[in-house]
């Protein structure tokens, strides 16, 4: 039983459809609710519902695996530690995980997603203007990218979970295979033709309307207090040995 966690932009969907083609694996992806599996924003189960879930489906025979579930790591780690299930956290280079999700939140808020558009606006205007940032789009988008991946996954290590890396998972089996507990008399397709890849949130060229953010800048200044203490990107670069 197997909690792969993250916040996304760390190839969860390539996962997803590698772990999907072994046998008598199941896998929810972006969900919070295991036995139905629905996306993100149905109704969820409560954590400890959702990992009584996984311990059934291993009782029926099954290797149940959750790949990025969006359940608070505060909420979702203690009830994985109760039942024995192995929780940790999917990663991947920080500077292109934040890329990722930057695509992914300004093409969301081009296209009209007013709920992502008030997020947005809600995490990143004060923040800017407080560090005397100019608070446009762009900037108001990078930053929002930051703090979405960085706090995330900050929370994460903080409550405990070990990091893998995504690029050593997607390149290497033995690391795959020990990190989701697969048989070595079970093959793994995607290590034979590598064909797999369903990344969703590249940093694509429909973004060249808008203007390119200070991206060196926000990633500079950009500051997260946990416990009283202060972290930078910095942190969580050598926090993960990248």
């Amino acid at each position: 039983m197997i909690v792969a966690e993250s916040i996304g932009f760390a190839a969860t969907h390539s996962i997803t459809e590698i772990l999907g083609e072994l046998p008598d694996y199941e896998v929810s992806h972006g969900s919070q609710h295991f036995e139905l599996k629905h996306p993100v924003g149905h109704p969820p189960q409560s954590p400890e519902d959702f990992v009584a879930s996984m311990v059934a489906a291993e009782a029926a025979g099954r290797t149940p695996v959750a790949v990025h579930t969006l359940i608070s790591p505060q909420l979702l780690k203690p009830a994985c530690d109760a039942a024995g299930v192995d929780y940790w956290l999917l990663v991947r280079e920080p500077l292109a995980q934040i890329e990722s999700c930057y695509a992914w939140i300004a093409r969301s808020v081009l296209n009209g997603q007013a709920g992502h558009f008030q997020q947005v606006l809600q995490q990143s205007l004060g923040e800017l203007t407080q560090r005397k940032i100019q608070a446009n789009l762009p900037n108001c988008l990078f930053f929002f990218a930051c703090h979405h991946v960085l706090s995330f996954n900050f929370i994460a290590l903080g409550m405990g979970a070990s990091p893998q890396k995504m690029e050593t998972l997607m390149s290497d089996e033995a690391q795959f295979r020990t990190a989701f507990s697969v048989p070595e008399d079970v093959a793994i397709p995607h290590f034979d033709d590598a064909s797999v890849h369903s990344a969703s949130h590249r940093a694509a060229a429909d973004l060249g309307a808008l203007a390119e953010p200070e991206r060196e800048t926000i990633r500079d200044t950009y500051t997260l207090n946990l416990g009283g203490k202060t972290y930078r990107l910095t942190d969580m670069i050598k926090l993960l040995g990248y």
